[in-house]
């Protein structure tokens, strides 16, 4: 496996690769050991981790990016200012008195570490229980790789993640992972590059099973694009007949005048068109595109 990690992640650390890589026994036992499992799983720690580069929480914003990621928190500039460039200070304001985090300085002591970025004094205390380490008393186990992608591995299991990837839904695993949808444009390109090297004929790119049904599958049958206003004033035309054609014995074929095969395509496209337009508001929605 370690050969395939250094192809999905070039840039990625030597010593995490390595653990993943000697991790197999562990993913196995996690049931992340089917081609879709193992995609979505890599490509959620790859996000998380930053390319597989880092183990420890980025925390330095400046002023005004801490308005973007956390516009709730920080709505004007002056807001941000106090904690621009101050880690500690902004991981006790934005994970204090959450995730278990109870004590003045817990949001800092229990910040995103691992692979998975493991966050919050509840998930240390859980997860260390699960890989027979107290955590809470040593968060900084999770700096070491193979602590940490022990710890991924247990939160992966411990939150049901395989079930949605069976599905090959990334936007629930994202929810699962993240705990919302940051970075999913940049999950579904991790996930892409996963699937080249660990998916097979029955894994798409994304969404569901077979090329027809994946995001580049769907742009290409709807590459011809759709006329709103024409589908409309077509569908006015064809309702007020149907019923006598139908009842006159004929198809809906029939009423339209093409062959079925041509009929099916139109509604599969139409179907895609409305699938992807959804999609797009989705993203643009959750990732500001």
């Amino acid at each position: 496996m370690l050969d395939q990690l250094k192809a999905f992640a070039p840039g990625g650390s030597p010593a995490l690769l390595k653990a993943i890589a000697a991790s197999q026994d562990d993913l196995d036992r996690a049931g992340i050991n089917t081609p879709l499992r193992i995609c979505h799983f890599m490509a959620q720690m790859f996000v998380e981790s930053g390319g597989f580069r880092s183990v420890e929480e980025n925390l330095r914003y400046s002023a005004k990016r801490l308005t973007q990621v956390w516009p709730n928190r920080f709505p004007t500039l002056a807001s941000a200012q106090l904690f621009a460039n101050n880690p500690k200070a902004l991981a006790n304001k934005v994970y204090g008195d959450r995730m278990g985090n109870t004590g003045p300085n817990d949001g800092w002591l229990y910040r995103g570490r691992g692979p998975k970025q493991i966050t919050g004094k509840d998930n240390y205390r859980q997860l260390g229980r699960m890989i027979g380490v107290d955590l809470v008393k040593e968060p900084d186990t999770l700096l070491d790789p193979e602590m940490g992608i022990k710890a991924a591995i247990a939160f992966w299991s411990k939150n049901g993640c395989n079930k949605p990837a069976d599905r090959n839904d990334i936007r629930a695993v994202t929810k699962i992972v993240n705990g919302g949808y940051n970075g999913l444009a940049d999950r579904r390109a991790a996930f892409r590059r996963a699937v080249r090297i660990w998916g097979d004929d029955k894994v798409s790119e994304i969404g569901a099973k077979g090329v027809s049904t994946s995001n580049i599958g769907k742009a290409s049958l709807a590459a011809g694009g759709l006329g709103t206003l024409g589908i409309i004033g077509q569908a006015a035309e064809v309702v007020p007949q149907m019923a006598y054609t139908l009842e006159s014995g004929g198809s809906i074929a029939d009423l339209i005048g093409i062959p079925l095969i041509t009929l099916v395509l139109f509604v599969a496209v139409v179907a895609l068109v409305v699938y992807i337009f959804r999609d797009r508001l989705f993203i643009a929605k959750h990732e500001g595109l």
